[in-house]
């Protein structure tokens, strides 16, 4: 409420200087609304620049009265009246002459006022200064709906909620800044674990901040499954909350019962950003475990919402490329130009504007180059079952072989021997047996019994040798690595390699990526190989693991980076070499060009500074 005093009228020079230092901790204070609606005007008429009248209208006691003006105590004149009793009747925003700005002031629905502001000249963009008193407004309606509530303490909880998050925000220029400021300061108002805020770009959702995190970085796992979620409730153009509530609209959550799954902890809710009737973002919040959102929680996270997209926005706008902006500079100052006279530095002024522009908007793939070789997804080795000799062999390194076919065989003949010697002292240990059980000796009799028993044993095991003396394919495979042709009749141990296969369907494909490139490179993305035997069409691989350790390759430090072969062809071998490009994402073809000579420049900068 007020203090009493009449509050002098803020001026647009020092004065306003003082309340934008002092405006977020005086805007958190219990204001009457006619003094808060004095600051804010105040602070409008420091955004807009040279204003030479502005008032504000409300709702007061069942009428429009004026509750603020500038400057303080003079006539506002017809032409402001005028514009705010057209913004009052159509409820839109008002341009007249090209010097009069008016915005209706709009609660809940209703109208409860406007606001004008009249310029000593043609405002040179109008839109701009409509989109900067609508920001603005997000305050002043706030400040009507705590009026109007008068004591709910709910609703005051949540306007100082979103006020702290607000000026958090716009305390800092960039768009990164301020999404970190505001992520923050919503996760220790809410007492949220986690609150992170992304934006739409080509269709995904892009985080750009996470609450108490400087360098948040999208190359995990839960980074991606926590972008998919909030692309979730970005897609429905609707709040998700998880688990869901009973009397809530149904959304889809799929994605948040994953996200759920993984971090094993409380309730998650994600608010889409809008502005106007677009998806600008999203904005996603944690609960530490066990913890759950209320209903005021709910509304603070939605009010918070609405209110911080179109300043994400506009830092957005602000935070665009010296390129972009100075080429559209360039190219307004080329057209006025255009005119008699100098045709040829005014031609030559428009194609530079040309290139300048080109480069500018531009963009191409970004793929990153790396030497790859393809090897099989599985590798079977084939071992000596038992210690012999080699006594024929039928395929070698490079032979494609089905399913059962012979690889090689061990000689058997000594098996076959020792078979014929167990098999007959089964026969001998048989008759000894029966004689024992003629004669009625039962300890002659186990002991033959034991002797049967053993004999069996060990012929069964040189069965077994016999029936595994042949290697055979256990699968349609390429044999890697094995030639025994030199190896005839040589001994062999029990458990020794002979040969290794890959199966013929199942590839992987290892790429050495350098280390200056690696940052560029995440699980999941996709890309395309060159094998030098097969220069005339290229198969598409999926990159699955990024291996952390760096090894030294032609001079250069390599990471191996591995990736699965979405598509096969009967003409590919394990072992083969070739050129892979892993696509990034796309970039300005500027960027992609010159980040390479950027790059060497720094390192040279550094190396050279003292």
């Amino acid at each position: 409420m007020s203090n009493g005093r009449e509050p002098q009228e803020p001026r647009p020079d020092a004065e306003v200087s003082v309340l934008e230092q002092a405006l977020w901790s005086r805007f958190s204070e219990d204001r009457g609304l006619r003094d808060f609606a004095r600051v804010w005007l105040a602070l409008q008429i420091r955004q807009l620049g040279r204003v030479e009248r502005a008032v504000v209208v409300l709702d007061t006691d069942g009428g429009m009265t004026p509750v603020a003006n500038w400057p303080k105590d003079s006539w506002t004149g017809q032409d402001l009246a005028d514009a705010v009793e057209e913004a009052l009747e159509t409820e839109r925003d008002v341009v007249i002459a090209g010097r009069i700005v008016a915005k209706p002031l709009v609660v809940d629905g209703e109208v409860m006022g406007a606001a004008a502001f009249a310029f000593p000249g043609t405002v040179a963009d109008a839109g701009a200064a409509i989109r900067t008193v609508q920001w603005g407004a997000g305050w002043l309606n706030a400040a009507i709906r705590r009026d109007l509530s008068l004591s709910d303490r709910r609703e005051r909880a949540k306007q100082a909620a979103v006020l702290d998050v607000l000026g958090a925000a716009l305390d800092v220029n960039s768009l990164d800044a301020a999404a970190l400021a505001a992520a923050t300061q919503l996760a220790r108002r809410l007492d949220c674990e986690q609150v992170a805020i992304g934006i739409l770009k080509r269709q995904r959702v892009r985080i750009i901040a996470v609450s108490d995190v400087a360098d948040f970085r999208m190359d995990t796992s839960y980074s991606e499954r926590l972008a998919q979620a909030m692309a979730e409730a970005t897609d429905q153009e609707g709040t998700v909350l998880y688990p869901r509530r009973e009397g809530m609209a149904y959304a889809v959550n799929t994605l948040h019962a994953e996200l759920h799954r993984l971090r094993a902890d409380g309730d998650l809710l994600t608010v889409p950003l809008f502005v106007g009737a677009r998806v600008f973002g999203a904005l996603h919040l944690e609960k530490a475990r066990g913890g759950r959102f209320d209903d005021l929680d709910l509304l603070i996270a939605e009010a918070t919402a609405s209110a911080l997209a179109p300043i994400l926005r506009e830092k957005r706008l602000a935070d665009r490329s010296a390129l972009t902006v100075a080429g559209a500079g360039l190219w307004r100052q080329t057209a006025r130009l255009l005119g008699p006279g100098y045709i040829g530095r005014k031609i030559a002024l428009i194609a530079l504007a040309a290139v300048v522009a080109f480069f500018a908007v531009a963009k191409g793939n970004y793929r990153v180059p790396a030497q790859a070789e393809v090897q099989g997804q599985v590798v079977r080795s084939l071992v000596a079952p038992y210690d012999g000799h080699v006594s024929e062999q039928f395929a070698r390194a490079g032979d494609v072989v089905r399913a059962g076919a012979p690889l090689a065989s061990l000689d058997e003949r000594d098996l076959q021997i020792e078979l014929i010697r167990w098999r007959t002292d089964l026969s001998r240990f048989q008759g000894e047996y029966d004689r024992a059980l003629a004669e009625r000796d039962a300890a002659a009799a186990r002991i033959a019994l034991s002797e049967i028993e053993q004999a069996r044993a060990k012929a069964s095991l040189v069965e077994l040798q016999i029936a595994r003396a042949s290697l055979l394919a256990p699968f349609d495979a390429v044999v890697i690595d094995g030639d025994l042709s030199q190896s005839i009749g040589r001994a062999v141990r029990r458990g020794e390699e002979l040969f290794q296969l890959a199966p013929l369907d199942s590839y992987r494909v290892e790429m050495m990526v350098e280390d200056t490139q690696l940052d560029d490179v995440s699980v999941g993305q996709e890309g395309r190989i060159v094998l030098s035997s097969l220069p005339d069409r290229d198969f598409p691989v999926e990159i699955v693991r990024i291996t952390p350790r760096l090894e030294a390759s032609d001079g250069r430090n390599v990471a191996v980076v591995e990736g699965r072969m979405v598509e096969t062809s009967g003409q590919i071998r394990p072992g083969m070499r070739g050129v892979a490009k892993i696509d990034v994402e796309e970039r300005l073809l500027i960027r992609i060009w010159a980040q390479p000579i950027i790059d060497w420049l720094r390192l040279a900068l550094w190396r050279w500074t003292p």
